[in-house]
């Protein structure tokens, strides 16, 4: 059975892949940052091809303990080691950070470390996992990476940051493990 990694799984555009993933016959891992929205996923999608890990994927202890959790997991149903695919999608939603000359250093860090500190730390913590499988890895970037909206600096350069970021990986990773980017615009996620 193919297993995937959906980071900022359990609400937004990482919900729905979620879903898409599920309905698919996928087992799916969720992490997700929102401790209250990864109770909902589980309530609201009670199987046993899910597990939903509250973790911050900018912190490495969160990464790691979430790794041992999707093994652990993994190995209770007695399927092959490996992963099939990495969606990397968590991050700070809000792109606006306000005029750039009162932005402080610690906010602008917030937005760094969601985006491309914990794409880094999945990536590099799913690798190993991908290649016994010879997976796929989507990093969720944004057209704010190449068509930005005043005061939106510290989102602008995190996404364009992943989107150089896949690049390399593509090069350094591919053939046996695919990377690919998504670039998505303004999409309503709440009903």
């Amino acid at each position: 059975m193919k297993i995937a990694v959906v980071t900022g799984g359990a609400q937004g555009i990482g919900k729905g892949i979620t879903q898409a993933l599920l309905t698919q016959g996928w087992r799916v891992a969720v992490l997700d940052q929102d401790a209250e929205a990864v109770r909902d996923l589980s309530d609201e999608l009670p199987t046993d091809k899910l597990i939903a890990i509250r973790a911050d994927v900018a912190s490495e202890r969160d990464v790691e303990k979430a790794f041992d959790k999707i093994t652990a997991w993994q190995k209770t149903t007695g399927e092959a080691k490996g992963m099939d695919l990495l969606v990397s999608n968590a991050g700070l939603a809000t792109p606006i950070s306000g005029p750039v000359e009162k932005l402080e250093l610690k906010k602008w860090q917030a937005w760094q470390d969601s985006h491309v500190t914990g794409a880094f730390l999945m990536v590099r913590a799913a690798v190993p996992l991908l290649r016994q499988r010879k997976g796929a890895i989507v990093i969720m970037a944004s057209t704010r990476a190449i068509q930005s909206e005043p005061d939106t600096e510290a989102y602008a350069a995190a996404k364009g940051a992943l989107c150089a970021m896949t690049h390399a990986l593509a090069i350094s990773l591919g053939p046996d493990i695919r990377v690919n980017a998504v670039l998505p615009g303004w999409i309503e996620t709440r009903p």
